[in-house]
């Protein structure tokens, strides 16, 4: 679950799309459910995105729809369930900008029977009882890792690195710590947020580097960002924010990101940053530079699948 880095890489990259639009009705980020602490979070309201134009593109992708595919199957595999099917949302979030530590909070139609009796079956697979909670840990064989688990409710399931990042979900979920609501400060930038989107990410900080020099400038000089993509009618509406260290850094983020858009245009427009570039505009307000996006839902699953074939 180290993808907090790798979340915030991808964010300050421009190729992904972003800022939700109001036109759906979606079910929002479940923020009461969030811990307060959070430094990174995604949110994948599956309800509204599995019937989407974008989400069938996207599995039909040529390039790029194998790595969208793979995140489904490690669902399925896990908890042997259909992640289009049976999952109606998945939160991932974490308190750390570094480290191997993340909850995962997936609701839906959950059969609790089956999911457990699939726990049992992994190695060094243990239970015990928090309360009147029964709590899983098992060796995650792809990561050499141990797993934990614990059905809040039957439609809520907790999954996470360690034992207590399980324990703080449940003490977050039950009002006993803070959560996004009622933080007397949060770490990432909640007020950006708007209702309607299939798909949220939050980052604050950033722990990692980046090879190359332009995008390593970008995320260096940014302190959070922002990102929510939705669809209406085949449409995608989305923007993406990058909110700088300072009014000067994101002048010079904005300028950055203006160039790049007009070089890919004019070398290579098949490229998914010009694409982007054709469908976008790009402002600044202060320290914030955001990036607003329209477009159809084919041009969306296009640029999405091939920034999924890097790393």
């Amino acid at each position: 679950m180290n993808c907090s880095h790798r979340l915030f890489a991808r964010i300050g990259r421009v190729a992904i799309l972003v800022m939700a639009g109001s036109h759906l009705h979606a079910a929002p980020l479940p923020k009461s459910q969030v811990s307060g602490d959070a430094k990174w979070v995604v949110h994948l309201d599956m309800e509204q995105f599995a019937p989407s134009q974008t989400c069938r593109l996207l599995m039909g992708a040529k390039s790029g729809s194998k790595s969208f595919q793979s995140i489904l199957n490690h669902y399925q595999t896990l908890l042997g369930v259909d992640p289009l099917k049976d999952i109606s949302g998945l939160t991932l979030y974490g308190t750390e900008i570094t480290g191997n530590r993340g909850t995962a909070l997936i609701s839906g139609a959950l059969n609790y029977r089956a999911i457990t009796k699939q726990f049992s079956s992994y190695p060094q697979y243990a239970t015990r009882t928090y309360g009147k909670l029964t709590l899983h840990t098992w060796m995650d064989k792809a990561t050499g890792r141990p797993l934990w688990a614990c059905f809040h409710t039957t439609r809520l399931l907790i999954l996470a690195s360690d034992e207590g990042s399980v324990l703080n979900a449940v003490a977050t979920i039950e009002g006993s710590r803070t959560n996004l609501t009622n933080a007397k400060t949060v770490a990432i930038p909640m007020q950006t947020l708007r209702q309607g989107a299939f798909f949220t990410a939050l980052s604050k900080g950033y722990a990692g580097s980046d090879s190359d020099p332009v995008k390593a400038l970008i995320l260096k000089n940014t302190e959070a960002a922002a990102m929510q993509l939705s669809e209406n009618r085949g449409i995608v509406d989305g923007s993406i924010l990058l909110r700088a260290i300072s009014p000067e850094a994101a002048t010079q983020i904005h300028q950055i990101l203006n160039g790049l858009m007009v070089s890919a245009s004019l070398t290579d427009s098949s490229s998914p940053i010009a694409k982007l570039a054709e469908m976008s505009e790009i402002s600044q307000n202060e320290k914030d530079v955001s990036l607003k996006l329209h477009c159809s839902a084919s041009d969306a699953a296009s640029i999405l699948a091939e920034t999924m074939l890097t790393p």
